[in-house]
C-alpha cells in the first residue's frame, strides 16, 4: 500500500511539473522516462529508439512511441488544438468511449507535453486502481484438456 501511495504521489508531482513547464527539456523527459515508464525501465537492454528520439529532441514522436510501448492496449484517441492549448486524449483500443474512466486526458500549450501528460495521467489511473482493458487474461490449459466443459449443457 505504501509503494502505491508513493507512486501516486510521484506521478501527481510529475503531472504538476509537466503543467508548469513551457516546453520539454532533457531533464523533464528523463524524469518522465524514470518515473512513468515502468516497462521501459524493466527492459533488459537499452532501447535504441528512445535514445535516438531523445538525442534528436523529437518530443512529439517520443510521446507517441511511449504511449504505444508503455500502454500497448491504449491508443491516442485525439490530439487537437483549441484556443492555443493542445488536448491529448488516450483510451483503451476497441472500447466505446462512454465513461470518464475510459479516457486519460491532458492539456498543455506544447503538443509534446500534452501527449506526455496524457501518458502520465494514464499511468496514474493504473496505479489508482483497475482501468478498462481489452486484453484478456491468459489461462493455462492442463494436458488433455481440450475445452472447458459446460456442465449445464448436459442437463
Amino acid at each position: 500500500m505504501w509503494f502505491k501511495h508513493n507512486q501516486e504521489r510521484d506521478l501527481r508531482s510529475l503531472l504538476a511539473r509537466i503543467e508548469a513547464a513551457s516546453a520539454p527539456t532533457g531533464d523533464l523527459v528523463a524524469e518522465i522516462l524514470r518515473r512513468a515508464c515502468p516497462r521501459l525501465q524493466g527492459a533488459q537492454k537499452p532501447n535504441d529508439p528512445v535514445r535516438r528520439l531523445v538525442e534528436a529532441e523529437a518530443w512529439v514522436d517520443l510521446g507517441f512511441w511511449l504511449v504505444g510501448w508503455e500502454l500497448p492496449d491504449w491508443a491516442i484517441h485525439r490530439l487537437s488544438r483549441d484556443d492555443s492549448r493542445w488536448n491529448c486524449a488516450i483510451c483503451v483500443r476497441g472500447l466505446a468511449i462512454n465513461w470518464l474512466e475510459d479516457v486519460a486526458e491532458f492539456q498543455h500549450d506544447d503538443p509534446a507535453l500534452a501527449i506526455l501528460g496524457a501518458l502520465v495521467q494514464a499511468q496514474l489511473r493504473k496505479v489508482q486502481g483497475p482501468t478498462p482493458s481489452n486484453v484478456t487474461p491468459f489461462r493455462r490449459m492442463e494436458r488433455g484438456e481440450a475445452h472447458p466443459v459446460n456442465n449445464d449443457a448436459e442437463r
